[in-house]
């Protein structure tokens, strides 16, 4: 059987809160795709001795950072992703309605992350209260959304509102990212 890596993905924000949200879906679609990374630091001690050789790898650290280049200009959506952000809609109709950004310099931004789970389109099933099959998800167990755009108006351009989602540390689940379903318990092999 051949490996099939080449759908889309879908990220699922909260998967299972009450600020669940599929971004790269027909609803939320995305314009560039999904890309991930996760990486580990490391510091190699040397000795005079050898010169540049390393003598060893030490962990140092772990990064990772998710950019969803969202396509939809949806106001909901913002509000229900970003830190500090207010919908607010008008007071007798309903349909009109804005998302104000700002305020919290210096506030830790550690309450507001949430699960951010990397899930292959063809896995991804709306009608499905577990949104689908989560045998290839990848799942940052906790991550910061950051509000850094950069929107292009131009011809022959689509409007992108690239998210950027940074992923830290789960001192509760002393671990970083999860791959495969991470509703799976059991022991380590």
């Amino acid at each position: 059987m051949a490996n099939e890596q080449y759908d889309l993905g879908v990220a699922i924000w909260d998967l299972g809160g009450s600020n669940e949200l599929a971004l790269g879906t027909v609803e939320l679609p995305t314009k560039g795709g999904i890309t991930a990374t996760y990486e580990e630091t490391t510091w190699s001690p040397t000795y005079d001795q050898t010169g540049d050789t390393p003598r060893d790898v030490i962990k140092t650290g772990e990064t990772g950072e998710i950019t969803v280049n969202m396509a939809a200009f949806n106001l909901e959506a913002f509000a229900k992703i970003f830190p500090k952000a207010r919908l607010v809609t008008h007071g007798t109709d309903p349909t009109k309605a804005k998302v104000e950004f700002g305020g919290g310099v210096g506030e830790s931004l550690l309450p507001y992350a949430k699960t951010l789970t990397l899930r292959p389109s063809t896995l991804f099933d709306p009608d499905d209260p577990n949104l689908g099959d989560a045998s290839e998800d990848i799942t940052y167990l906790k991550a910061i959304p950051r509000a850094n755009f950069s929107i292009t108006f131009a011809p022959n351009t689509e409007r992108v509102y690239p998210v950027l989602f940074v992923a830290i540390y789960d001192e509760t689940r002393k671990a970083f990212v999860v791959f495969g379903d991470d509703s799976i318990t059991g022991e380590e092999a």
